[in-house]
């Protein structure tokens, strides 16, 4: 009866991990039932791996522009999504001008300069794999810094599901004239 079930859902609900399993043990009976295939075993199953990690790589894969973006948690009671993706893209921007600290070599040298910082809001709606793309060096890690701490998030989803999402934010360091 579980085994019915499993083959009667739909294909998008098939777990890629299950799917690569019972494909690939279904081609080793088959190796192993016809003696003929023996010099093929390997090429077979180099080409089930491959295939099987292909389903691992595409079920993370980050996730650009989902259907519904990530919100901060504190924004996701919003009924309107406007107001709500707003909420949170305001909540990210307090939070920066408020948890970010100009460090101070750099303040002495007078570096200033926008630090682009990539992240991943994963499927449990926290902050991961954050990575600097460009920007001064002696200001990368407060801006990586502070894109760790960002808060909680409602996660982004695709077809009803939560996904990874990749974002991109800018980060400007300026110093004042005084």
């Amino acid at each position: 009866m579980v085994i019915n079930n499993l083959w009667l859902c739909p294909a998008d609900e098939l777990n890629p991990l299950i799917l690569a399993f019972v494909v690939g043990m279904l081609l080793l009976y088959i190796m192993r039932k016809i003696e003929t295939l023996v010099r093929s075993r390997a090429a077979l199953a180099a080409i089930c791996c491959v295939l099987f990690s292909f389903g691992v790589q595409a079920q993370d894969a980050p996730v650009n522009a989902p259907e519904v973006m990530p919100i901060l948690n504190s924004c996701a009671l919003i009924e309107d999504r406007t107001e709500r993706e707003t909420c949170s893209n305001q909540g990210i921007m307090e939070h920066i001008m408020n948890k970010l600290e100009y460090p101070k070599e750099a303040q002495k040298a007078g570096i200033e300069g926008t630090v682009i910082v990539k992240f991943i809001i994963n499927k449990t709606g926290q902050v991961s794999e954050t990575k600097v793309l460009k920007g001064p060096e002696e200001l990368a890690k407060a801006a990586e810094t502070v894109v760790r701490g960002l808060p909680g998030f409602t996660p982004g989803t695709q077809n009803g599901k939560p996904v990874n999402v990749e974002l991109v934010l800018p980060i400007r360091f300026a110093l004042s004239d005084d």
